[in-house]
């Protein structure tokens, strides 16, 4: 055996001691006592699985000054997170399957995580030849961009989702009810796309899909109502870190640092939010990780919407774990099994021959910073559980808390 992990591992929702044989990336044991060939025992520490953000948007190509693929990813992996899934809105937009290519052949050389990424879906694009090459779909309902789908064809962009056999991830905002009008404020910014934006585009989508059964992944879910009505529904449910912690009553250096889309909620909303993600919700926790420079946040009614996250969500959520009002087993449900499950990554459990994607956690606190090029986090002066170590495939990639990858020696997920 190459090597063996021991400490107290986190297996079936309880926490045992024991170790953990590696060979070639993969888990190939799990017993109370193994030998092999290097031995690293971390004694009372936590032995947990990496997470996955299926859920960001890294900025390569188009906008590198923002954020290119290797601060993306290694900012990913200070955070904890092993594996991640990019957005397709770049610039140029990833619609077409040479516009894949070009992207794989710039990130690939950068990437220090595994990663997959996204097609996007809009005018023209061949579903059928993209699937070839990305692992899931994205579609805009909202219209913000190119990577837009109009209602009399999503019938038949559905129907070539289910024939790749993927998920199609979907931003659920009907366009029709978005006001596009000025706002310079975060309470303005939500009236301008309400609730109901939300809901109705859900209802819209899920009753398009009865009676084909594509398989759905709604994106960034703000309200309680709008997880209501995905339960049981057969599509997979996303909730952010931001609209879990968030809201329009909280106070930003400049107020547009909150601007997203979906918008920031109503603290009574927020708070629904957060009681469910607490419970544990049969969903994804995704950090929608957008990077803008601090900059274009200065002016809220010209900023572009969108924070990082993909480097703060794991340690936002062990922190609620510290203090007790979450359970450690929810974590693992929405940011290691639930997202592994749904886009079929083979991470996100202790178990044989699953990649051996780990972290050592000893659940210090430290203050929260920004370790993406935008150099800003909303969450700022907040605590937060950073992982001791984090190793990808059996490698470790972060010593002590300091990043000690390398770039390029993350895996393309197909």
């Amino acid at each position: 055996m190459e090597r063996v992990i021991e400490g107290n591992l986190f297996i079936g929702g309880e926490i045992k001691k024991g170790c953990i044989g590696i060979d070639d990336g993969r888990i190939t044991s799990v017993k109370k006592i193994l030998s092999g060939e290097r031995h690293f025992d971390f004694g009372e520490k936590l032995i947990f699985p990496a997470g996955l953000d299926i859920h960001v948007h890294f900025r390569e190509p188009g906008h590198t000054e923002k954020e290119d693929f290797f601060t993306g990813t290694r900012a990913a992996a200070v955070g904890g997170i092993s594996f991640i899934m990019d957005m397709p809105n770049n610039k140029p937009p990833v619609m077409t399957t040479s516009a894949l290519d070009e992207k794989i052949k710039l990130v690939r050389k950068k990437a220090c995580v595994d990663f997959s990424l996204y097609g996007g879906i809009g005018d023209g694009s061949d579903v059928k030849a993209m699937a070839r090459k990305c692992k899931a779909f994205k579609t805009y309902l909202s219209g913000d961009n190119e990577i837009f789908v109009p209602a009399e064809r999503l019938k038949d962009v559905l129907q070539k989702v289910r024939e790749s056999g993927n998920v199609l991830a979907v931003h659920a905002e009907s366009r029709e009810c978005i006001k596009r009008g000025r706002s310079i404020t975060l309470s303005e910014h939500e009236k301008n796309r309400p609730v109901e934006c939300e809901e109705d585009e859900i209802k819209r989508i899920l009753d398009v899909n009865s009676g084909i059964n594509a398989r759905l992944h709604i994106c960034h879910v703000s309200s309680s109502f709008s997880l209501a009505l995905l339960k049981k529904s057969g599509a997979s449910a996303g909730v952010t870190p931001h609209h879990m912690f968030l809201s329009t009553s909280s106070k930003f250096k400049f107020p547009a640092m909150g601007k997203v889309n979906p918008p920031l909620r109503q603290e009574d909303e927020r708070k629904k939010i957060f009681d469910i993600a607490r419970q544990g919700f049969d969903g994804i926790m995704e950090s929608d990780h957008a990077p803008h420079l601090l900059d274009e946040k200065k002016d809220f009614s010209t900023a572009p919407s969108g924070m990082p996250g993909v480097d703060t969500t794991l340690p936002l959520l062990l922190e609620e774990v510290k203090e007790e009002r979450m359970a450690l087993e929810a974590v693992h449900h929405m940011l290691c099994e639930m997202p592994a499950r749904t886009f079929g990554i083979n991470k996100g459990r202790i178990e044989v021959g699953r990649d051996a994607d780990l972290l050592v956690i000893d659940f210090k606190e430290k203050k929260i910073e920004s370790h993406s090029r935008c150099g800003w986090s909303s969450y700022e002066g907040r605590k937060g559980v950073y992982p001791l170590h984090v190793l990808v495939r059996g490698k470790r990639i972060v010593e002590n808390g300091e990043f000690t990858g390398n770039a390029g020696a993350g895996k393309m997920v197909i």
